[in-house]
């Protein structure tokens, strides 16, 4: 009869966890990672993202970088990184 019980309590037990879990869930704010925000280009972070790359010249050391992987890769035809200062894709081909 106790193991009747020991189960019937491990069960309640899992039970009031997940529904903790789901209640919290459930209840917890939107994350907003994914929502598209538009800058005014007059305000300081509007200014600082349109001047964030200043053309192909600021990322001479990430293609300098990713010609030296190339010439390393033989089976490789391109490469390509995010500019970890801008996020600009720089892509590097044979």
């Amino acid at each position: 009869m106790s193991d009747i019980i020991q189960d019937r309590r491990r069960m309640l037990r899992s039970t009031a966890a997940w529904v903790a879990g789901g209640a919290a869930f459930a209840l917890a704010p939107r994350a907003k990672a994914w929502e598209v925000q538009k800058l005014n280009p007059a305000s300081p972070l509007g200014l600082a993202v349109a001047n964030r790359c200043g053309g192909p010249t600021d990322h001479a050391w990430l293609v300098a970088e990713l010609k030296a992987e190339l010439a390393n890769d033989p089976s490789a035809q391109s490469l390509s990184k995010n500019c970890p200062l801008c996020g600009c894709p720089v892509i590097v081909t044979r």
